[in-house]
């Protein structure tokens, strides 16, 4: 388990920063216990590859990645790794890179439920690659032809979504589907939306 994690904020600032040439402070914070650690990033970006060091009290470690649309990411990754001491092998699942991550994947699997989910109401926890799956909860009365829905992702600040549509099941399913996949674009962090 990564006790420090880079926030999304963080992630965004990150973006922006392997493009420049520049050296920006920066701080960590544990998972649990939201202790402070705090680190400078110096970038010295060249026209295809960009140098980085990264200095955590007395360490210093640098790296020099390829530049392009997820060199944030994998920078990420390289400050993770130097905060939490290497990744265990050895663990039954380890944690995904931000660089490998894929959010919103919305797999036929999940469609086929979705749909049993329209013909006959139920709830449902949906992993598209989040922290959180997205919960669905849905509601068939037997007396119309329509569903209430509820869908929600988050804890503290929770993004929700709450309609009724009626019509047949083929009709019920494209709606959940287009609201599915617009909760998870709401939900997908921006340092990976771009």
């Amino acid at each position: 388990m990564k006790r420090f994690k880079l926030d999304n904020r963080t992630l965004a600032l990150l973006n922006a920063q392997v493009n420049l040439s520049e050296t920006f402070n920066h701080t960590l914070r544990h998972s649990t216990t939201r202790k402070p650690l705090l680190f400078t990033l110096t970038v010295e970006r060249g026209p295809d590859e960009t140098a980085f060091c990264v200095a955590m009290g007395s360490q210093r470690h640098s790296v020099t990645l390829p530049n392009g649309k997820k060199t944030h990411l994998q920078l990420a990754d390289f400050i993770e790794e130097i905060a939490n001491g290497p990744t265990d092998i050895t663990a039954a699942e380890p944690p995904p890179l931000h660089a490998d991550r894929r959010y919103g994947n919305f797999t036929q699997e999940q469609r086929e439920q979705v749909f049993n989910l329209v013909r006959t109401g139920g709830f449902l926890e949906l992993n598209m690659g989040f922290e959180l799956p997205i919960c669905v909860a849905m509601h068939r009365g037997n007396t119309r032809t329509g569903v209430t829905a509820l869908m929600s992702i988050g804890v503290k600040q929770p993004r929700t979504k709450c309609f009724t549509v009626a019509g047949d099941d083929v009709y019920i399913y494209e709606k959940m589907s287009e609201s599915i996949n617009h909760l998870a674009a709401m939900a997908t962090p921006a340092a990976h939306a771009a």
